[in-house]
């Protein structure tokens, strides 16, 4: 198991966003192995959660922390306890011991805010490609939900997401998404576009979603999100698999198929 603190100068970095070091802590049997304290490089919300995902991260104690991204990290099979304040180590012991002081309830001051990323158009760079450990059938936090593993799209639409719908229709669902992050002055975007609206209609058990993320950007954000268009493979609440730019539809069509049959 590896726990992750949003760290500054020994407590509790009070931004998730804003962090710029993380405490890793190695636990096996209840007990902490190791520890280091690991620079975030500057991600900023723009690839914390890739961040956490290349470094194996399970759980996340911090501070304050959006809504949006309370939804995506539990999407990425991370746990999460928030509104946690004082001294890391001690807040590690006690969630170790089952006394960990937080608030399920907590967001930051200025998790509404818009956070002045950039998204590029048309790179082929991702920040983060697969997940690690998935949530398996548990969603927010620790309660276990009952999913759905069949789906067919009645309509052969793809689905618009925003913060509105998005817990109801990505999040706790067995089945594949696949998420398509695009804007509206991106060329790439507008060349997959079509694709993606024809391999809709032509694989109606997979659930094609887009987000537009000018209008999202928390969504964006904390799916690691810095280039687009970028397809995002989900299932049963776990990333598992990020493709940023312009593909051909035979190529997309065989990572579907391949998604699926790991499935």
């Amino acid at each position: 198991m590896k726990i992750a603190v949003t760290y500054e100068n020994g407590e509790v970095f009070q931004h998730f966003g804003h962090t710029e070091e993380m405490k890793f802590y190695e636990v096996e049997d209840g007990k902490v192995l190791t520890s280091q304290v690991v620079s975030t490089n500057g991600s900023g919300h723009s690839a914390l959660a890739g961040f956490l995902v290349e470094n194996g991260v399970n759980t996340l104690i911090c501070g304050g922390i959006g809504g949006g991204a309370k939804n995506a990290l539990a999407a990425a099979g991370i746990e999460l306890y928030p509104g946690v304040s004082g001294n890391a180590d001690q807040a590690v012991e006690a969630f170790l011991q089952g006394t960990l002081s937080y608030n399920p309830a907590e967001e930051c001051a200025h998790h509404k805010e818009s956070h002045g990323e950039d998204h590029h158009c048309g790179e082929h760079g991702c920040g983060s490609h697969g997940c690690g450990d998935g949530c398996g059938s548990h969603g927010c936090g620790n309660e276990e939900v009952e999913m759905d593993y069949e789906y067919h799209n009645e309509t052969g639409e793809v689905l618009a997401i925003d913060q509105s719908n998005f817990q109801k229709e990505v999040l706790n669902h067995g089945y594949l998404i696949v998420m398509d992050f695009w804007a509206e002055w991106c060329g790439p975007c507008k060349m997959l576009s079509p694709v993606v609206d024809e391999l809709c209609k032509e694989i109606p058990d997979v659930k094609f979603v887009k987000v537009n993320v000018d209008q999202n950007q928390e969504l964006a954000s904390i799916f690691g999100i810095t280039n687009i268009p970028a397809l995002v493979f989900l299932k049963a609440n776990t990333i598992t698999d990020i493709l940023v730019g312009y593909r051909p539809k035979e190529e997309l069509a065989e990572a579907i198929q391949r998604a699926k049959v790991e499935m």
